[in-house]
């Protein structure tokens, strides 16, 4: 059931935490640098909407969703996939068939159903794959050079966001997503996006968004005035040191968060971080976007993962213009990734945002200096 999107209203006087960052698996701590507390101060985010994205070949145990709950998760968001065989073949096609579960029809009711038992909303947030599973996805470049191309690919695609417009409505979503990284068509096209959104509205009664890529995109949307929130994919780069500290980190938000605060004053609307990520991946802080599949010679760094994650949450986490942010993302146990991948479960960056989900004290630990060896189960 769709809810108001809740401000997070925590007690306060909580005793700031320590956070355990760590690398995988067990080890000695002899030799280990210095450990830093978590002493910033306000820890506590405040933006209200806190949300994963569920990524779910099967169907999920439900004590998952109760995992989410208590980690301080106010949405569930759902991706959906339209598909397309070229960025210039103006086609879409919808599937609704029982594949994958989380982005099924079917999925999408029951994982609404449960979160709604557990307090939680949900946000559905459709995507275009473009090509092969395997291919690059390159939908930023959709586009076409003919009037009737660009007709018949507005056409396909606003059948197919009007279906999950109404399944939005159907399950009293809290926001739809237009559209994701669609970034020449949202672009160069801004009339047809400010239709859609008058027609999603038709039969939705929702907030709106579209998710544009950080990259030459949502500085340049033209029609953020018809939606509720700037939707940014906010996978900004923040440092190419190699083992970067957390005031470096942190101190690498200001340039973006300066180019937010401007969006947000000319636009008059609020910013949700439609996906914001890091992988426990060395080089995550200098391009969090990079998919672990591409970057095999990665080595695991969970404690740097951790590090990303504190350093959005205490700077621009608690601008009070951000609506809140999606973490990208999350799995049912058996489907987790790799150690380099994205999810932060069973990882230091889950502790991480728990404490600022919750303000809740950690049970114990410290966060890793750069180049510390200090290691802990997990």
């Amino acid at each position: 059931m769709r809810r108001p999107l809740r401000c997070l209203c925590l007690a306060t006087g909580l005793a700031l935490s320590v956070l355990l960052v760590a690398g995988a698996g067990c080890g000695s701590t002899e030799g280990a640098s210095p450990a830093a507390a978590d002493t910033l101060p306000d820890a506590t985010p405040i933006f209200d909407v806190r949300s994963v994205t569920l990524d779910a070949r099967n169907r999920p145990d439900s004590s998952l969703l109760v995992r989410l709950r208590d980690l301080g998760v106010t949405h569930l968001t759902l991706v959906a996939f339209g598909w397309q065989k070229a960025p210039d073949v103006p086609a879409v096609r919808a599937d609704t068939g029982d594949g994958w579960y989380s982005e099924s029809h079917r999925g999408i009711r029951t994982l609404a159903r449960q979160a709604d038992t557990l307090g939680m909303d949900v946000i559905l947030k459709p995507h275009l794959w473009v090509g092969g599973y395997d291919e690059a996805q390159d939908r930023s470049d959709i586009g076409f050079d003919t009037a009737a191309d660009w007709a018949a690919w507005e056409a396909d695609y606003r059948r197919f966001l009007m279906l999950y417009a109404r399944l939005a409505a159907e399950v009293e979503a809290d926001a739809l997503v237009l559209g994701t990284e669609l970034t020449r068509s949202a672009t160069e096209r801004p009339d047809f996006w400010r239709g859609l959104a008058d027609s999603a509205r038709s039969v939705y009664d929702g907030k709106l968004t579209y998710a544009a890529n950080w990259h030459e995109a949502y500085e340049r949307i033209q029609f953020w005035d018809a939606l509720d929130y700037v939707g940014v994919q906010a996978y900004f780069p923040l440092t190419d040191a190699e083992n970067p500290s957390l005031d470096t980190l942190r101190e690498s938000w200001r340039p973006h968060q300066d180019a937010l605060v401007e969006v947000h004053e000319r636009t008059g609307r609020p910013i949700l971080f439609t996906e914001v990520g890091y992988r426990s991946a060395s080089g995550a802080a200098e391009a969090p976007w990079t998919w672990p599949e591409r970057d095999d010679g990665a080595t695991p760094d969970p404690a740097l993962q951790a590090r990303c994650y504190q350093a959005f949450l205490s700077t621009v986490g608690r601008a009070s213009w951000l609506k809140g942010g999606v973490i990208w993302k999350w799995h049912p146990p058996a489907e987790i990734e790799g150690p380099t991948a994205f999810t932060p479960q069973g990882k230091p960056a889950e502790q991480v945002l728990r404490r600022w989900f919750t303000g809740a004290a950690a049970d114990s630990g410290r966060l890793a200096s750069p180049g510390g060896s200090s290691r802990t189960t997990r």
